[in-house]
């Protein structure tokens, strides 16, 4: 017995050590996910060191990047084929989808990898700073773009339960069907639902028209549970319309025949487009309180956002530039001057959207009378300050993938890019010229035909700095010993789609084509290739360019290849079947449409998931990326590996031999004047 207590006695220390060896490892551990949890807090959260926060804009747009192609495979899975069942006819669901999608594909995706990601990474080290001006300020700014994106989000994500949704025949469909009165009255039953949300009341008189009142009395839930009657059978959530299991059961019926219910105008959930066009935006006559309102508060946290973040950098850049920095613009790299002049016109252009969602706002609920004509307003003020903002909106975001081209061909060509200061200038000229040819957007609002000629001629002579551009780049590419990479080939895909869309731009700015195409989905192919093509391929190019320098390992090249070429090939395929849409007469923002437009809508279709191929994977290529970890090796600027132009070695070679030749026959003392007046006169620093 004695023994049994030892025993016991033994055992029992042993767990209590145990217990206090276990109890200590769990408070190191915890301790350790303390100490984990402060470290991503200071390096990702609190952070105010300008690299990680360009790195947080480059997370926060890759999410929204994926959002927005979420939404974009919605649209097109809608437009697939006439009378898709995607939104069940529901127009006013897929006007949330396409506002939503147009905004976070601006606003949220491109604007802030470009003056959120790269201007944060790059500047303070091409003027020679240690970070930027306010660093702190510089944080908030990126901590504002998310409450922007996620009031967008709510619109054409988030089911918004605090409005009701549902008109009042959804609330009671199951009780206009016979066979569900009988099973109605059985779940009514109080010993059925004892739940507190459930809580249920009496109505004197039911809407059951087919029924004659009796003393039977009918429950009520949904006003105390937020559930639609239809939900509370098992039969009905089976076949709920917004379930899985309703596209397995009705699959067949749908292919036999289409049936489509138009749902009930919810004011509420209308929304006036992403170009917030008025009378529509400005009055809640036609867009109620809700949908609209979250919109107008999205744009205006991200311009106070842009604002916020521009200001900064352009500080920077006038106090903490190096020594000799001021005034020798040739010394920036072409990446920088666009950014920065970028940065110059968005100070111009943001306050006139700022002002223009305010008075919206003003007009809604504080009964100003800005955008209203029968009270003494204007609604096309309304779109001359959107669009005086929404065109040079659109050279802020190719300007900056104007020197991502001029500053990889020179590295991967072995030589300098033709006529650089042309080049800077045309970035200069199309941005000034900008400002003035936002009437293009309106030749159909009443405009007098002298505006319409002034809008047209000067729309027309942008495309010159434009012209000089394409032919720089062309010159810089001719006889030149390539260095294949993707940032190479993503460049050239960049030049031609900014072609096409330019070429395609053109057609828009003559007043007459412009009255036959105008809202029209030849509009949508344009500005598409000219955004999604040309200015998202450039800056692909730039993530493939910097890679090294933003994350220190090498890209994986064979993804990257992949990225190009679905990618291209898809964008190729997704838009240029939308120009015939355009031709035949196919207006944008409708939903559905005749069988005659179904071969050219499903060809986009499949040109849309042939892209998601190709986005796939380029996050493939960033996971790979940081999972095998390989080391950059600097690029070596000596004979390329793969040798494209014979020509231009045998011609190098003999112009050397020339040039040797002729210096044989000079005098010692004039032999450095010349080399000195040849090579370096064009330089500015050596002056």
């Amino acid at each position: 017995m004695l023994n049994d207590f030892y025993f016991y006695l033994f055992n029992f220390q042993v767990s209590l050590k145990d217990y206090q060896s276990w109890k200590l490892r769990f408070f190191k551990y915890c301790n350790q996910l303390n100490d984990r949890r402060k470290y991503i807090l200071k390096k990702y959260v609190y952070t105010i060191n300008h690299k990680r926060i360009a790195l947080n804009y480059f997370y926060f747009s890759m999410w929204t990047g994926l959002s927005g192609a979420a939404l974009a495979t919605m649209v097109r899975l809608e437009l697939a084929h006439p009378g898709s069942p995607f939104f069940k006819g529901d127009s006013l669901r897929y006007l949330q989808v396409i506002t939503a999608h147009g905004l976070i594909m601006v606003f949220f995706v491109v604007v802030p990898i470009i003056f959120g990601a790269f201007a944060n990474f790059l500047i303070p080290y091409h003027i020679g700073s240690k970070d930027v001006a306010y660093p702190r300020l510089n944080s908030i700014a990126f901590w504002i773009q998310p409450c922007g994106f996620i009031l967008v989000a709510k619109i054409a994500f988030l089911r918004p339960q605090f409005w009701r949704y549902y008109d009042k025949t959804a609330y009671y469909f199951p009780l206009l069907d016979r066979g569900q009165h009988r099973a109605y009255r059985e779940y009514s039953n109080e010993s059925i639902f004892q739940f507190r949300a459930l809580k249920r009341y009496v109505l004197d008189e039911h809407s059951l028209f087919w029924k004659a009142k009796t003393k039977e009395k009918f429950s009520n839930y949904s006003d105390y549970s937020g559930i639609p009657l239809k939900l509370l059978f098992w039969k009905d959530v089976i076949n709920y319309p917004e379930s899985f299991w309703y596209v397995v059961s009705r699959i067949n019926k749908i292919r036999r025949k289409k049936v489509y219910f138009t749902k009930c105008s919810n004011r509420t959930l209308t929304t006036a487009g992403w170009t917030f066009i008025t009378p529509f935006s400005s009055n809640i006559k036609y867009t109620g309180i809700g949908a609209q309102d979250l919109l107008l508060v999205g744009v205006v946290f991200t311009g106070i956002s842009s604002t916020t973040g521009f200001t900064n950098l352009l500080i920077t850049r006038r106090t903490l530039c190096m020594p000799g920095m001021r005034h020798r613009r040739v010394l920036l790299p072409f990446i920088t001057i666009g950014i920065f002049f970028a940065f110059r016109m968005l100070a111009i252009i943001t306050p006139v959207l700022g002002a223009a969602m305010i008075m919206m706002a003003l007009d809604r609920h504080w009964q100003t009378t800005f955008f209203d004509f029968a009270y003494g307003g204007d609604p096309i003020l309304s779109q001359h300050l959107f669009w005086f903002f929404g065109h040079p909106e659109v050279y802020v975001l190719i300007i900056p993938t104007f020197g991502v081209a001029n500053m990889v061909l020179p590295y991967n060509n072995t030589r300098r890019v033709a006529s650089k200061h042309h080049m800077i200038w045309a970035i200069y000229v199309m941005g000034y010229m900008g400002f003035l040819v936002w009437g293009h957007h309106m030749y159909l609002v009443g405009l007098d035909h002298r505006q319409r000629a002034m809008y047209s001629t000067l729309t027309i002579t942008i495309s010159l700095p434009a012209t000089i551009k394409v032919v720089n780049w062309t010159f810089t590419l001719a006889h030149g010993a390539l260095k294949i990479d993707a940032a190479l080939l993503f460049i050239v895909s960049y030049i031609l789609f900014f072609l096409v869309a330019g070429f395609t731009g053109m057609w828009l700015s003559h007043v007459s084509l412009n009255v036959s195409m105008h809202d029209s989905f030849y509009v949508i192919a344009h500005f598409h290739l000219m955004l999604s093509g040309a200015a998202v391929t450039g800056l692909f190019a730039a993530v493939y360019y910097y890679f090294t320098a933003l994350f220190g390992i090498k890209y994986s090249r064979l993804f990257a290849y992949l990225h190009l070429i679905y990618y291209s090939g898809g964008h190729w395929l997704a838009f240029l079947p939308q120009f015939y849409l355009g031709f035949s007469g196919m207006p944008r923002r409708i939903h559905d449409y005749p069988v005659v437009f179904m071969g050219w809508h499903s060809l986009s279709t499949a040109g849309h998931f042939v892209t998601l191929i190709g986005i796939m994977f380029f996050f493939l290529m960033f996971l790979d990326s940081h999972i095998e970890r390989r080391m950059a090796t600097p690029l070596s600027l000596g004979v390329p590996r793969w040798n494209k132009r014979i020509s231009y070695y045998i011609f190098k070679i003999r112009y050397l031999q020339y040039t040797n030749k002729r210096l044989m026959r000079l005098p010692n003392y004039n032999i450095r004047s010349l080399l000195t007046n040849k090579y370096f006169n064009e330089y500015e620093c050596y002056k």
